[in-house]
């Protein structure tokens, strides 16, 4: 951040969706030091739980845009791509204020603020925005005040936005909802996305269903496929309506880089017929390791703990309120193994190594036996 920021206080802040990712930013707005109102424009039923939880002061439909967008100093558009889209091509055609910031939160970046561009008039400020939080699940009902807590928030501005706003408007961000702010070009943006989170998603889609086709051929594949075959393909359980927009979007950028995998996948091939695979797998570790531990980024990183505990009734809580006494928040939680009355083995995600150790630590001084994964 620079000392020449032009400072963004909002009077009136309008989310337009407010689902786990509007909700949230109700949230974190409510706990924070903003104090000006929050408008919610959504589905009946969202808004009359957003209102309930706290999320946002006032709700209505999407239909009052027209008419609420006039009293609105920024509208963070909370919606799938696609309607994020249609919303910018209606506000075009709106009396959107002068002074008005527009942002999103949309995944992909190159046609959001191509359509901005396109649709909104020369008086309208737009700044793309990409947080990299979230959750599997949906709606105000997960909606959480520290969601963005430490999680990198892209802004994506056009290219006429003078430095200073942006500037002004990513402290209003990481004041109030926790972030740390990161600015990208759309289309570096996009390629980035592409690279980390949508082509590794499609290559876990692929594997699991290599292995169901497998399993069709070979019965029980899918019955020894353990931790480290579930930990590859764990994004490949989203549903395809929550990434249709993306892939749809992204696709340009997405194709490319697939070939580049095909290629790769075919110099592995004869690498591995020619027992030449010790510079691929050294150069991949050795890349590994530069990977932020602690950052929430395209796709967010646990630092995993396994616990052996007894098969008996309580053990989960035990374990649970273990880590609670000692202020450590369990992130993820997995039962890998059970035998029948006997034992298990559960796997813990923390959000760093630091408090990963310290939960081996106060789990040993009540007798369970854990380790951390390497």
């Amino acid at each position: 951040m620079t000392d020449t920021n032009v400072a963004f206080v909002p009077k009136t802040v309008t989310i337009y969706g407010v689902g786990l990712l509007g909700g949230s930013i109700g949230l974190a707005l409510k706990a924070s030091s903003f104090s000006g109102r929050i408008v919610g424009l959504s589905s009946e039923k969202a808004v009359s739980e957003a209102i309930k939880l706290g999320c946002i002061d006032e709700g209505h439909g999407y239909d009052a845009l027209d008419t609420i967008i006039q009293s609105t100093d920024c509208l963070f558009l909370c919606a799938p791509i696609r309607a994020i889209i249609a919303a910018i091509e209606r506000c075009g055609k709106l009396a959107v204020p002068d002074g008005c910031l527009i942002t999103d939160v949309g995944s992909t970046k190159s046609e959001i603020v191509a359509a901005a561009q396109r649709f909104l008039p020369g008086h309208v400020r737009f700044i793309g925005g990409h947080p990299m939080a979230g959750s599997e699940k949906r709606g105000p009902l997960a909606a959480d005040p520290f969601l963005f807590q430490d999680a990198i928030y892209v802004l994506t501005p056009e290219e006429k936005t003078p430095a200073a706003e942006v500037d002004g408007f990513a402290a209003f961000l990481e004041a109030n909802l926790g972030c740390k702010t990161v600015k990208l070009a759309p289309d570096k943006h996009d390629v980035i996305a592409a690279t980390v989170s949508h082509v590794p998603h499609l290559l876990a889609v692929a594997l699991v269903n290599i292995a169901a086709s497998m399993e069709g051929r070979l019965p029980g594949t899918l019955g020894l496929a353990a931790g480290g075959f579930r930990d590859m393909t764990r994004i490949a359980s989203s549903p395809y309506g929550m990434w249709s927009d993306i892939l749809s979007t992204n696709k340009s950028r997405i194709a490319p880089i697939l070939d580049e995998f095909a290629t790769a996948l075919s110099t592995m091939k004869d690498k591995l017929l020619n027992d030449e695979l010790g510079a691929a797998f050294d150069s991949a570790a050795a890349t590994r390791a530069k990977i932020p531990r602690t950052s929430k980024g395209f796709i967010g990183a646990l630092s995993d703990i396994f616990v052996i505990v007894k098969d008996q009734p309580g053990m989960i809580a035990l374990v649970a309120n273990a880590c609670a006494k000692d202020n450590l928040n369990i992130k993820d939680i997995e039962v890998l193994k059970v035998r029948e009355n006997e034992a298990g083995t559960i796997r813990l995600g923390f959000e760093t190594k630091d408090v990963a150790r310290r939960a081996i630590a106060c789990l040993k001084i009540i007798g369970i036996t854990a380790w951390e994964r390497e």
